[in-house]
């Protein structure tokens, strides 16, 4: 029964994420629309932009499940720096806030399906893990990680893209780290 009631509970996550990001997306399209000098013909390029998104991940080992927002800036149509925030409300890390930075090289800009490079630093007030019989521990020791990134994101259009990217690294405990994360991005050019 316990385990059933484990599984709704992460049912219940995920369909509340997968609401967040339906919303995210009605939002900004409604914000998004092209303005009057757009309209007239000089478009905008996207290529200097204030990148927003939202994006939730899965670290296997620990069962994390980290929901995520940032921000940041593309410049020259490819690189993007950008920050987050986020909460684990699962895991062996449940309940603690981090956050995150990085850079990310969005390749091929103005298609539709971009391969995505990077890296990024996160930061854990504690440090957790889990014995043999699945009971947590934390230490109050701060949990850094530095990892790798690479996937895809799918741009249907300029100021919306799906992302699926994979992390991999290692974190302070010492011990690998791994994450697979779905995102949602949303852009306002700046040119």
């Amino acid at each position: 029964m316990r385990k059933l009631a484990g599984t709704t509970s992460i049912r219940h996550r995920a369909a509340a994420l997968c609401a967040a990001l339906a919303l995210s997306t009605l939002s900004f399209a409604a914000i998004a629309q092209p303005s009057e000098r757009g309209r007239a013909g000089s478009s905008p390029t996207y290529s200097s932009a204030v990148v927003f998104d939202v994006a939730g991940g899965f670290v296997p080992y620990v069962n994390d499940v980290p929901l995520m927002a940032g921000a940041g800036f593309r410049v020259g149509g490819v690189h993007e720096i950008w920050a987050r925030a986020g909460y684990q409300p699962t895991g062996d890390d449940a309940g603690y806030g981090f956050g995150c930075a990085g850079y990310r090289a969005a390749l091929r800009p103005h298609s539709v399906v971009r391969p995505v490079l990077g890296g990024l630093v996160a930061g854990l007030p504690a440090t957790c893990s889990h014995d043999s019989a699945g009971r947590r521990i934390c230490t109050d020791t701060p949990l850094f990680i530095l990892a790798a990134t690479g996937g895809v994101r799918i741009e249907p259009t300029p100021w919306l893209g799906f992302s699926a990217v994979l992390s991999l690294g290692v974190d302070s405990y010492p011990m690998p780290f791994g994450m697979i994360e779905i995102g949602q991005t949303f852009v306002l050019p700046l040119s």
